[in-house]
C-alpha cells in the first residue's frame, strides 16, 4: 500500500464510525498544546469544530502518527480536521516522543505512552464536553499498532479503534485482558512492503506482528463475535489503480460491537 493511499484510508475510519448532531457556536479552533506527564512535556494538536458548544457532549477521535512522523504531518494528510468540522467531533493528534509510540512489540521503553494518553483524555474530558462513550482511536503503522495496545491497556475507554496499515503485535496479545467489548475496523494492504500482511517482523526494531486475519480473529474472539465471518468484495471505485477492496465482517458481537477487516 502506497504511503499516500495509507493516509487517505485512515480518514475513511471516522466516516464509518461517527455520526453526530450538535449545535453551532463559533469559528473552528486549531490549537497546539503541551501536557506535562511524569516530568516530560508531551505535545498534541487539537481541532475543535465550529459546531462545538460547551455542555453538549461530542465524540473524540485520537489520531496517532506513524513511526518517525509528527502530529503536524498526519493532521493535513488524513483530512480528519475537515471531517471533524463536517461531522461535529473533536480531533486530537498526539505527538510521540522522538516520533514513535511504544506499541507493545516488547522492546524496552523509556517513557509511558499509555499513561500519556490516559492523562490527555483526563485533561480533555475535564476541559471540554466530551462524550466518554464515544472516544475513538486510529493511527497508521506504528500508530495503528499503538491503537491496538490502547484498546488492550485501557479497557472500557475506547468505543472503537481503527488501525490502518498496522497489525496486532505478537507480544501484546497474551497480555490483552480487556473486559469490555471494543469495535475494531482494521485496514491493511496485502502488498504493503512495510507491514507484512501475513505477519512477521516489522522494520528495524525487534518484535513481530500477527497476520491481518489473525489480528481481527483475536478481537472477534475477545468481543464474543459469531465464529463465521462474512467476506464481501467492495465496489472497485478506481479500476485503474491496480487494487481491489475486500471486506471481512464478524457479526453477533457482544454489546452490538463489530469487527471488520
Amino acid at each position: 500500500m502506497r504511503p499516500v493511499m495509507r493516509c487517505r484510508v485512515a480518514a475513511a475510519m471516522a466516516a464509518c464510525a461517527l455520526t453526530t448532531a450538535v449545535h453551532a457556536q463559533s469559528a473552528a479552533t486549531e490549537e497546539r498544546r503541551t501536557l506535562r506527564v511524569d516530568g516530560v512535556s508531551r505535545g498534541f494538536f487539537m481541532y475543535l469544530p465550529s459546531t462545538y458548544r460547551a455542555g453538549r457532549p461530542v465524540p473524540l477521535v485520537l489520531v496517532f502518527h506513524g513511526g518517525g512522523g509528527r502530529a503536524s504531518g498526519i493532521a493535513p494528510h488524513t483530512g480528519f480536521s475537515r471531517l471533524a468540522e463536517q461531522e461535529g467531533f473533536v480531533a486530537v493528534y498526539p505527538d510521540g516522543l522522538e516520533g514513535r509510540w511504544t506499541d507493545g512489540r516488547g522492546y524496552a521503553a523509556t517513557h509511558d505512552d499509555v499513561g500519556f494518553v490516559r492523562a490527555l483524555l483526563d485533561t480533555l474530558e475535564r476541559e471540554l464536553s466530551i462524550d466518554p462513550r464515544r472516544v475513538y482511536g486510529t493511527g497508521i503503522s506504528n500508530g495503528a499498532m499503538f491503537s491496538y495496545r490502547l484498546a488492550c491497556d485501557l479497557p472500557g475507554v475506547f468505543a472503537a479503534v481503527a488501525p490502518v496499515a498496522g497489525a496486532m503485535p505478537v507480544d501484546l496479545a497474551p497480555s490483552c485482558r480487556h473486559t469490555e467489548p471494543v469495535s475494531v475496523l482494521a485496514m491493511q494492504g496485502t502488498a504493503d512492503p512495510l507491514m507484512p500482511y501475513a505477519g512477521g517482523g516489522v522494520g528495524r526494531r525487534p518484535g513481530r506482528v500477527l497476520s491481518a486475519e489473525q489480528s481481527v480473529d483475536f478481537w472477534a474472539t475477545l468481543d464474543g463475535c459469531a465464529e463465521r465471518a462474512l467476506v464481501t468484495p467492495e465496489a472497485n471505485l478506481s479500476p485503474d489503480d491496480g487494487t481491489r477492496v475486500r471486506r471481512t465482517t464478524f457479526n453477533g458481537c457482544r454489546d452490538d460491537r463489530s469487527v471488520e477487516l
